[in-house]
């Protein structure tokens, strides 16, 4: 029987009581939940992070940065913010291969503060936390890069101790964000209502570039409040403790899932498996452009959000006991660094052209996919660590990806009444960069974008692949 480690205490956080609702990706970028794909320092970039309250009410939110590599947090802390409060940071190395720290100026509250920076730490994965050693490198370059989620654990109460600490009132220039107070905000708290939205930017100073996205927002994520009964609440906030009061499950939460012109609603009794549903595709495609002439390069930044939950070994337990294994939709356990994805990839120029297809190999929660010759090198745009390269088939062209199947692997996800989504659960965006010498004499001009995939998903009764979800 399947089952994922720490539900019991994911369970001692919240009670299952509430109205009905199901999860979703809002397409206005305005949610309880927001999944923030990739942050980086390396190539001398740092990462600046917008957080926004949208909403006429204070709210509290769990944030927390993961390593790339297998998804171990790298910190984490409570972030309060007074209505339509907005909160802004800075990621940033100070050498090329020590740990980031998290800078701000913001005076939005924090517990614990941020005075001076933080400094991401390696003891999730190299041994010193709960977590115990995950067999990966234990040097401080895995903080590097990674991604970011925000929770929202509870919306403030309008006039109570904790709305006047986190706001600014009778003319203060910041609020006071007095510990003891930040520290007992539970009793202040109701449900989470929803109303925050982010956006991150990736800028060299030195270069002349500046890459952007929006956060992926979730609706829907919990209909109880998420704070604050035990020691280790904040690190156990996240995918595994969202919930449906309208699941035939406990704990168990609905997916909402948007196909085309029609939508499914799936009930999942592993939240976890409902959260996956959300982002899953079995298929994603972009473009790429790396024209000599341009001085073009092309990432793909390819962010599985839940990878972990399926694939490390601290979170899997499988009763009787039995030799660990990844759970579907993913095939392959964390270990010695890596936890394999094979993805059939084709590559397509612009004039009807079409390489063979073959099975791309993506080894991390975090994997950027460079179009480059084949080799060890850090991707030409990002710089990443985590690269995975593709020879590039033409200058110009697109890439599309069957997360469906690779190799011999399918994956796919099964919900208990049989039915089943195909693919993997995804998300990330393309990033070029063009380099003009010349611009003007003298001057060298930097140009680049970021752009979202376009994605399919197909979802099937159990008995055939044929047969589409009613």
């Amino acid at each position: 029987m399947r089952t994922l480690a720490k539900l019991a205490l994911a369970g001692a956080l919240v009670s299952f009581a509430g109205t009905g609702h199901a999860i979703s990706l809002d397409p206005h970028g305005i949610g309880q939940a927001l999944i923030f794909p990739y942050y980086t320092t390396n190539k001398g970039q740092d990462t600046l992070v917008t957080v926004r309250n949208e909403s006429d009410t204070g709210r509290m939110a769990v944030v927390r940065f993961n390593e790339g590599m297998n998804g171990r947090y790298v910190m984490d802390f409570s972030l309060f913010l007074a209505p339509h409060d907005v909160w802004t940071a800075r990621i940033s190395a100070a050498d090329a291969d020590g740990a980031p720290s998290l800078y701000t100026s913001d005076h939005s509250c924090t517990y614990p503060p941020i005075e001076g920076g933080r400094e991401f730490q390696t003891s999730s994965f190299s041994g010193g936390s709960f977590f115990p050693p995950d067999g990966g490198p234990a040097a401080a370059f895995r903080t590097r890069e990674g991604f970011f989620e925000i929770y929202e654990v509870g919306t403030v109460i309008p006039g109570s101790p904790l709305d006047l600490e986190i706001g600014r009132h009778d003319g203060q220039e910041s609020p006071t964000c007095a510990a003891s107070q930040l520290n007992s905000a539970g009793q202040y708290l109701t449900v989470p209502e929803g109303g925050l939205s982010g956006s991150v930017a990736i800028v060299n100073v030195a270069e002349g570039t500046f890459f952007s996205y929006a956060a992926q927002a979730l609706a829907g994520f919990t209909d109880v409040l998420l704070c604050c009964g035990n020691p280790e609440w904040a690190q156990v906030i996240g995918p595994r403790v969202t919930n449906s009061a309208d699941s035939a499950y406990l704990p168990g939460a609905i997916a909402h899932v948007p196909m085309g012109d029609r939508s499914v609603d799936l009930d999942f009794n592993l939240s976890v498996d409902a959260f996956s549903a959300v982002f899953m595709a079995d298929s994603v495609s972009n473009d790429y452009l790396v024209a000599a002439g341009l001085g073009a390069h092309t990432d793909w930044v390819l962010t599985f959000p839940t990878k972990a939950f399926y694939t490390d070994p601290f979170y899997l337990v499988s009763f009787p006991p039995a030799p660990l294994q990844a759970q579907p939709p993913f095939v392959h356990v964390f270990q010695n660094g890596a936890s394999i994805v094979l993805a059939n990839a084709t590559q397509y120029d612009q004039e009807e052209g079409h390489a063979a297809t073959s099975a791309l190999t993506l080894p991390w929660v975090v994997n950027v996919v460079a179009f480059q010759d084949a080799s060890h090198d850090p991707s030409g745009v990002l710089g990443s660590a985590l690269t995975v390269p593709v020879a590039p088939f033409a200058q110009a062209g697109t890439m599309s990806l069957d997360l469906a199947h690779g190799g011999d692997e399918s994956h796919a996800i099964t919900a208990p009444d049989g039915r089943v989504l195909h693919g993997l659960p995804v998300t990330g965006f393309m990033v070029y960069n063009i380099i003009n010498a010349n611009a003007a004499p003298g001057k060298l001009a930097n140009y680049g974008g970021t752009f979202p995939y376009r994605s399919t998903v197909s979802c099937t009764g159990l008995s055939s692949e044929s047969t589409p979800c009613q």
